[in-house]
């Protein structure tokens, strides 16, 4: 089928990627993560190595140990909740960014990706950002 309507523009959008993207820290805050992903497993008598291995073939090791059986779904929180619970204090502000940012598209028109929590993601824009504008995301 060809597409034979018109497609009448909408207006403008702004996605961002978080991780080392929206800030830059030669990926400290990954590293904390993955840190705290191993602290987690090793808990569960998984290897750091066999945490890795299940990222690698999974996508991600929550999704790894969901599709193999060693958490349960109901764990998903806690999982989450503890290898997010980092020290963000490396994640500099950036006032020239804050600038940009608020100079592109109204709140409702920004979004952030990551593969981590909307809690993360929050964490992250509030260093970033000036305290005036973090409730703006």
């Amino acid at each position: 089928l060809a597409f034979t309507g018109t497609m009448a523009h909408t207006g403008h959008w702004v996605f961002f990627d978080c991780d080392d993207c929206l800030y830059m820290n030669n990926w400290k805050t990954a590293s904390k993560i993955t840190q705290a992903i191993s602290t987690y497993t090793e808990q569960l008598g998984i290897s750091k190595e066999r945490s890795y291995d299940l990222y690698k073939k999974h996508g991600t090791c929550l999704k790894g140990m969901l599709a193999e059986g060693i958490i349960e779904q109901q764990r998903v929180e806690d999982y989450l909740e503890k290898v997010h619970d980092i020290d963000y204090s490396d994640i500099a502000a950036d006032a020239p960014l804050c600038d940009i940012l608020g100079k592109c598209v109204t709140k409702d028109r920004r979004y952030v990706f990551t593969a981590s929590t909307k809690e993360h993601a929050s964490r992250c824009i509030a260093k970033v950002l000036s305290p005036s504008t973090v409730d703006d995301y």
